[in-house]
């Protein structure tokens, strides 16, 4: 058996169904184990309460030495119980721990790939994301002793009072009025600390998001640039200070509790005992029972005084991760979203889109609106425009990152939305401005572009000729281990690329792929403009014969392109090639102009005539 994360509602029930999902015979074993003890520990206040009604008797030649000895065994037997099953549950319990953790996770991973797109990039919903992820260990294997443990107390609790029962039907009467006050005491206490572990737990994580700020190596350069090290420090220690405040507020509270609560323990396990001297006298019941007895029941009081307490603090938050795991397993999906490019390729012939409107969901403002165009085989496309203007997300919608436009877009005369996951896959290549740096090897890093042959001799080939047509093949040469080096920190011998380099490796792994569309959404927004338009250059070069969508708001790329798309207001304000859009004196025009100066090292003839392939 194993566990499957479905779309369905998580509550109490599963907070021993989801370990025993993962591990089940491992699961039975420790709560078997939990549940032996506690038997045990109710066994032997009748052994130890029998074992000294006997030795008062051989004391007083009443019984012989020998009578005690099963009581003995069934002693050493108890303790040795305790102690072997308390190793014996400590494996089980790590065996369930582990496997939960890797199977929780595993489903938590495959849920968040098959998320639709519109929930990644949510704030809130990426948040729950990480919140469900990051504690899945924990929790699995929490819910699990913290649920053993009540059911532990609650048997000793009722095995307890069943031997009060038996020996005092008055007394057990007695112990029924005093205990319901002190589990309603405990029940109270439990609440008011969750809510205070709630209350401060914001601030905690405040505080731990401007700690990553002032110590994590993304905000070195920033930290240093902009001197904000004092700044956050103070945000830090506001933070911090709310954060201590609320939890000194709550540790004093349960402080006055506890002392309020041990003070009613004492009492009311005081009036007990004093109850049982009176039966003892009245030989109601025996010494041993009374000394074996009287200790069961302060263990008792305790357990119901603490234990409760504890679990009801650990059980809301359980119950408040169930709840945010209900979220998370029924956040809308995309079939198909993991399955890879289809492994027959349609030719690209056109794409075109009719009185395309779009807008992001929950958002009231459209970014396109009533966009009309025309892409077919083979031609080189530029998009430009100002920022908001919708360039990225023509290609979100092109890509079938987003299907809830108003509108129709064809590819190859059939409609976007018809077509499945794996079939746009395999029609179009992306290298985003924030493309992946992969933490594996060089190789890998570009080969992962053609997935389904990432193992072929010819896609090592294809590989190293992209490297070198795209001027990285000899930094990756050069590595120690070359194109095996592993990239990025990860590894103890890994090797770091500057960002132009990591630039060209993402250009390489969108080569190899055999889509016949290749979009470039501004991945070279680092480099400088004339090191940004040589390097379009080298790639649509390269790229011959497939049609090529560039991104970029700075317009020396734009010269590359067969025709150009100037977008504006959520539609096409202008098309055409460099020339005809330069002679026209609109808006691609100005932009142009006021951009001349960036490229003053370019030929006059690319400027004013556009780079002939």
């Amino acid at each position: 058996m194993s566990f499957e994360l479905k779309a369905r509602t998580y509550d109490w029930r599963h907070l021993l169904k989801l370990p025993f999902d993962c591990e089940p015979l491992c699961t039975v074993g420790v709560v078997s184990q939990k549940l032996m003890t506690g038997v045990v520990n109710v066994v032997w206040v009748l052994v130890e309460a029998e074992f000294l009604n006997l030795a008062i008797a051989c004391a007083m030649g009443r019984a012989r030495i020998q009578d005690t000895y099963p009581c003995v065994a069934a002693m050493l037997f108890i303790i040795l119980w305790k102690r072997m099953g308390y190793s014996f549950g400590r494996l089980l319990t790590r065996r369930v721990e582990i496997s939960s953790a890797y199977q929780m996770s595993s489903e938590v991973v495959k849920k968040r790939s098959r998320l639709h797109y519109s929930l990644i990039e949510d704030e809130e919903t990426w948040e729950l994301c990480r919140i469900v992820s990051e504690d899945t260990r924990n929790n699995i294997w929490g819910m699990l002793q913290q649920t053993c443990n009540f059911f532990v107390a609650v048997v000793r609790i009722l095995g307890v009072f069943l031997i009060i029962f038996t020996e005092s039907i008055w007394l057990g009467m007695v112990m029924l009025l005093v205990s319901a006050p002190l589990l309603y005491f405990s029940v109270i206490s439990g609440k008011k600390s969750y809510q205070a572990f709630q209350e401060s737990s914001v601030f905690a994580r405040k505080s731990e998001y401007l700690k990553e700020m002032l110590t994590g190596r993304d905000y070195v350069e920033e930290r240093a640039l902009f001197a904000y090290t004092g700044y956050m420090n103070q945000q830090w220690n506001k933070q911090m200070d709310e954060y201590q405040r609320i939890s000194m507020k709550a540790e004093y509270a349960m402080e006055v509790r506890g002392a309020k609560s041990n003070i009613l323990t004492n009492v009311v396990s005081t009036g007990v005992v004093c109850f049982l001297i009176l039966e003892l006298a009245k030989g109601g019941i025996s010494i041993g029972i009374f000394i074996a007895l009287s200790k069961a029941i302060y263990d008792m009081i305790n357990l119901m005084n603490n234990e409760v307490s504890r679990s009801v603090v650990t059980m809301a938050r359980y119950a408040a991760y169930m709840k945010d795991l209900t979220a998370f397993a029924n956040l809308r999906e995309v079939e198909g979203t993991n399955d890879l490019p289809a492994e027959q390729i349609e030719e690209f012939e056109s794409l075109i889109m009719k009185d395309v409107s779009f807008r992001y969901p929950g958002t009231e403002r459209y970014i396109l609106n009533g966009m009309n165009m025309e892409l077919v085989k083979g031609r080189h496309y530029a998009f430009v425009g100002e920022n908001g203007t919708g360039k990225t997300t023509l290609t979100k919608l092109f890509t079938g990152l987003y299907d809830e436009y108003e509108g129709s877009i064809l590819l190859n005369g059939k409609e976007l939305k018809e077509y499945q996951p794996a079939q746009i896959k395999a029609m179009f290549s992306n290298v985003w401005q924030d493309f992946a740096r992969y933490q594996d090897t060089a190789a890998n890093n570009i080969l992962i572009g053609d997935i389904r042959h990432m193992e072929d001799a010819s896609s090592r080939e294809r590989m190293e000729s992209y490297a070198k047509e795209l001027a990285i093949w000899q930094e990756l040469h050069n590595l120690r281990n070359g194109f095996d080096t592993p990239l990025g920190r990860l590894y103890g011998q890994g090797a770091d690329l500057s960002g132009g380099q990591w630039q060209r490796v993402a250009m390489a792994r969108s080569l190899m792929n055999p889509a016949p569309v290749q979009i470039l959404d501004e991945p070279t927004a680092a480099l400088d403009p004339v090191s940004e338009s040589r390097l379009y250059e080298e790639f649509e070069r390269i790229s011959k014969g497939r049609t090529t969508i560039f991104i970029s708001h700075r317009l020396g790329s734009t010269m590359l392109a067969d025709q150009i798309f100037v977008l504006k207001d959520g539609k096409v304000e202008e098309t055409g090639s460099h020339a005809s859009l330069m002679k026209c004196g609109g808006l691609y025009q100005r932009m142009y102009e006021s951009q001349r100066s960036w490229y003053k090292d370019e030929p006059v003839d690319a400027l004013e005539g556009g780079i002939q392939a």
